[in-house]
Protein backbone atom coordinates (compact mmCIF):
# COMPACT_ATOMS: atom_id res chain seq x y z
CA UNK A 1 0.00 0.00 0.00
CA UNK A 2 1.08 3.58 -0.64
CA UNK A 3 1.71 5.66 2.50
CA UNK A 4 3.35 8.80 3.77
CA UNK A 5 6.41 8.42 5.97
CA UNK A 6 7.02 11.46 8.14
CA UNK A 7 10.10 12.04 10.27
CA UNK A 8 9.39 14.31 13.24
CA UNK A 9 12.00 15.54 15.72
CA UNK A 10 11.67 17.19 19.13
CA UNK A 11 14.22 18.29 21.71
CA UNK A 12 11.91 17.11 24.51
CA UNK A 13 8.75 15.03 24.79
CA UNK A 14 6.51 13.90 27.63
CA UNK A 15 3.51 11.58 27.68
CA UNK A 16 2.05 11.77 31.17
CA UNK A 17 0.44 8.81 32.86
CA UNK A 18 -3.26 9.78 33.21
CA UNK A 19 -3.43 8.29 36.73
CA UNK A 20 -0.66 10.51 38.16
CA UNK A 21 -1.72 14.06 38.94
CA UNK A 22 0.50 15.41 41.73
CA UNK A 23 3.98 15.01 43.21
CA UNK A 24 5.64 12.98 40.44
CA UNK A 25 4.56 12.70 36.80
CA UNK A 26 6.31 9.88 34.88
CA UNK A 27 6.20 9.62 31.11
CA UNK A 28 5.45 6.73 28.79
CA UNK A 29 8.48 5.90 26.66
CA UNK A 30 6.26 5.71 23.56
CA UNK A 31 3.50 8.24 22.69
CA UNK A 32 -0.07 6.94 23.07
CA UNK A 33 -2.15 6.67 19.92
CA UNK A 34 -4.27 9.64 21.08
CA UNK A 35 -1.14 11.84 21.04
CA UNK A 36 -0.60 10.96 17.38
CA UNK A 37 -4.13 11.94 16.41
CA UNK A 38 -3.80 15.12 18.47
CA UNK A 39 -0.67 16.01 16.48
CA UNK A 40 -2.50 15.34 13.20
CA UNK A 41 -5.43 17.50 14.35
CA UNK A 42 -3.01 20.34 15.10
CA UNK A 43 -1.49 20.03 11.63
CA UNK A 44 -4.88 20.06 9.89
CA UNK A 45 -6.37 22.76 12.11
CA UNK A 46 -9.45 20.72 12.98
CA UNK A 47 -10.35 17.39 14.49
CA UNK A 48 -8.81 14.30 12.85
CA UNK A 49 -10.70 11.19 13.95
CA UNK A 50 -9.25 7.72 14.33
CA UNK A 51 -11.62 6.77 11.49
CA UNK A 52 -10.23 9.40 9.10
CA UNK A 53 -6.74 7.99 8.57
CA UNK A 54 -4.80 4.88 9.59
CA UNK A 55 -1.46 5.43 11.32
CA UNK A 56 1.63 3.46 12.22
CA UNK A 57 4.66 4.76 14.08
CA UNK A 58 7.81 4.12 16.04
CA UNK A 59 9.45 6.46 18.54
CA UNK A 60 12.94 6.71 19.99
CA UNK A 61 14.72 9.07 22.37
CA UNK A 62 18.30 9.39 23.55
CA UNK A 63 17.44 9.42 27.26
CA UNK A 64 15.25 10.87 29.96
CA UNK A 65 15.46 13.32 32.82
CA UNK A 66 13.35 14.87 35.57
CA UNK A 67 12.47 18.54 35.77
CA UNK A 68 10.71 20.66 38.38
CA UNK A 69 7.49 22.19 37.17
CA UNK A 70 5.17 24.72 38.75
CA UNK A 71 1.48 23.90 38.31
CA UNK A 72 -1.71 25.76 39.19
CA UNK A 73 -4.32 23.77 41.07
CA UNK A 74 -8.10 24.18 40.85
CA UNK A 75 -10.88 22.35 42.63
CA UNK A 76 -13.62 22.61 45.21
CA UNK A 77 -16.38 22.34 42.65
CA UNK A 78 -19.65 20.78 43.65
CA UNK A 79 -23.36 21.39 43.65
CA UNK A 80 -23.91 25.15 43.31
CA UNK A 81 -20.18 25.72 43.78
CA UNK A 82 -17.93 26.85 40.91
CA UNK A 83 -14.35 25.70 40.45
CA UNK A 84 -12.00 27.79 42.56
CA UNK A 85 -8.26 28.47 42.42
CA UNK A 86 -6.46 26.53 45.17
CA UNK A 87 -2.93 27.81 44.64
CA UNK A 88 0.29 26.63 43.02
CA UNK A 89 2.43 23.56 43.61
CA UNK A 90 5.75 22.10 42.49
CA UNK A 91 5.88 18.65 40.88
CA UNK A 92 8.61 16.49 39.38
CA UNK A 93 8.00 15.79 35.71
CA UNK A 94 9.88 13.16 33.77
CA UNK A 95 10.71 13.99 30.15
CA UNK A 96 12.45 12.41 27.17
CA UNK A 97 15.06 14.25 25.09
CA UNK A 98 16.37 14.22 21.51
CA UNK A 99 13.30 12.41 20.24
CA UNK A 100 12.45 11.02 16.81
CA UNK A 101 8.97 9.98 15.69
CA UNK A 102 8.65 8.04 12.43
CA UNK A 103 5.01 8.30 11.42
CA UNK A 104 3.21 6.40 8.64
CA UNK A 105 -0.12 7.67 7.26
CA UNK A 106 -2.50 5.89 4.90
CA UNK A 107 -3.79 9.19 3.44
CA UNK A 108 -1.32 10.71 0.96
CA UNK A 109 -3.36 13.94 0.83
CA UNK A 110 -2.34 14.65 4.42
CA UNK A 111 0.99 15.89 3.09
CA UNK A 112 -0.37 19.39 2.51
CA UNK A 113 -1.29 19.76 6.18
CA UNK A 114 2.08 18.54 7.40
CA UNK A 115 4.00 20.82 5.07
CA UNK A 116 2.15 23.84 6.47
CA UNK A 117 0.77 22.94 9.92
CA UNK A 118 -2.14 25.08 11.09
CA UNK A 119 -1.09 24.95 14.76
CA UNK A 120 2.21 24.22 16.48
CA UNK A 121 3.08 20.53 16.59
CA UNK A 122 3.68 19.11 20.07
CA UNK A 123 4.90 15.83 21.51
CA UNK A 124 3.30 16.25 24.91
CA UNK A 125 3.20 19.57 26.71
CA UNK A 126 3.14 23.05 25.15
CA UNK A 127 6.89 23.26 25.72
CA UNK A 128 7.54 20.02 23.78
CA UNK A 129 7.67 21.60 20.34
CA UNK A 130 8.18 19.26 17.40
CA UNK A 131 9.46 19.87 13.88
CA UNK A 132 8.92 17.92 10.69
CA UNK A 133 12.24 16.99 9.11
CA UNK A 134 11.15 14.87 6.15
CA UNK A 135 8.02 13.74 4.30
CA UNK A 136 8.22 10.91 1.77
CA UNK A 137 5.85 8.67 -0.14
CA UNK A 138 6.71 5.01 0.45
CA UNK A 139 5.30 1.60 -0.28
CA UNK A 140 4.42 -0.59 2.69
CA UNK A 141 4.46 -4.30 1.91
CA UNK A 142 2.02 -6.60 3.79
CA UNK A 143 4.09 -9.20 5.64
CA UNK A 144 3.50 -12.00 8.12
CA UNK A 145 5.72 -12.47 11.19
CA UNK A 146 7.23 -9.02 10.73
CA UNK A 147 9.30 -7.57 13.60
CA UNK A 148 8.31 -4.27 15.21
CA UNK A 149 9.97 -2.16 17.89
CA UNK A 150 9.50 1.09 19.85
CA UNK A 151 5.78 1.32 19.18
CA UNK A 152 2.32 0.61 20.61
CA UNK A 153 -0.08 -2.10 19.42
CA UNK A 154 -3.42 -3.45 20.67
CA UNK A 155 -2.82 -6.02 23.41
CA UNK A 156 -3.41 -9.60 22.31
CA UNK A 157 -1.36 -11.50 24.90
CA UNK A 158 1.15 -12.68 22.32
CA UNK A 159 3.66 -9.80 22.33
CA UNK A 160 5.78 -8.88 25.34
CA UNK A 161 5.62 -5.34 26.67
CA UNK A 162 4.01 -2.96 29.15
CA UNK A 163 0.23 -3.38 29.15
CA UNK A 164 -1.79 -0.18 29.54
CA UNK A 165 -5.40 0.91 29.18
CA UNK A 166 -5.57 4.12 27.14
CA UNK A 167 -8.06 6.15 25.10
CA UNK A 168 -7.48 5.90 21.37
CA UNK A 169 -8.91 9.38 20.89
CA UNK A 170 -10.68 12.28 22.64
CA UNK A 171 -13.59 14.51 21.78
CA UNK A 172 -12.82 18.08 20.76
CA UNK A 173 -15.02 19.65 23.42
CA UNK A 174 -13.70 22.09 26.02
CA UNK A 175 -13.85 19.28 28.59
CA UNK A 176 -12.42 16.44 26.54
CA UNK A 177 -13.94 12.99 26.90
CA UNK A 178 -12.06 9.77 26.07
CA UNK A 179 -13.11 7.70 23.05
CA UNK A 180 -12.40 4.06 22.24
CA UNK A 181 -10.60 3.13 25.48
CA UNK A 182 -8.63 -0.03 24.73
CA UNK A 183 -5.85 -2.17 26.16
CA UNK A 184 -2.53 -1.58 24.44
CA UNK A 185 0.96 -3.07 24.64
CA UNK A 186 4.00 -0.80 24.64
CA UNK A 187 6.68 -2.63 22.65
CA UNK A 188 10.21 -1.46 23.50
CA UNK A 189 12.15 -4.48 22.19
CA UNK A 190 12.10 -6.20 18.82
CA UNK A 191 9.01 -8.46 18.71
CA UNK A 192 7.37 -10.42 15.85
CA UNK A 193 3.68 -9.94 15.03
CA UNK A 194 1.55 -12.21 12.86
CA UNK A 195 0.39 -9.55 10.41
CA UNK A 196 1.90 -6.19 9.66
CA UNK A 197 3.69 -4.18 7.01
CA UNK A 198 7.31 -3.87 5.97
CA UNK A 199 9.20 -0.71 5.01
CA UNK A 200 11.90 -2.10 2.71
CA UNK A 201 13.74 1.24 2.48
CA UNK A 202 14.36 1.34 6.25
CA UNK A 203 14.27 -2.46 6.67
CA UNK A 204 11.74 -2.45 9.50
CA UNK A 205 8.25 -3.61 10.32
CA UNK A 206 5.24 -1.35 10.79
CA UNK A 207 1.98 -1.98 12.66
CA UNK A 208 -0.84 0.05 11.13
CA UNK A 209 -3.69 1.10 13.45
CA UNK A 210 -6.91 0.71 11.48
CA UNK A 211 -10.21 1.55 13.22
CA UNK A 212 -13.69 0.56 12.06
CA UNK A 213 -16.49 3.06 12.66
CA UNK A 214 -19.18 0.92 14.30
CA UNK A 215 -21.76 3.71 13.89
CA UNK A 216 -21.66 3.25 10.11
CA UNK A 217 -22.47 -0.45 10.23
Amino acid sequence: MEALRVEIRAMTASFRYPMFVVAYQPTYKIPPISTIYGLLSAAKGRKVSIYDVSVGYDFTSEGNGVDLERILEYGGEGKNRPVSYLGSNIVQREFLYNCTLNLYLSDLDFRKYLEKPYYSLLLGRQSDLAKIKKIEEVKLIPKKNVEINNTIIPFDGEVAGQVVSLPSDYTDEAERKPLEVRTYCIVETSQPIKNGYYDSELSKGVYLHEFNDKSKK
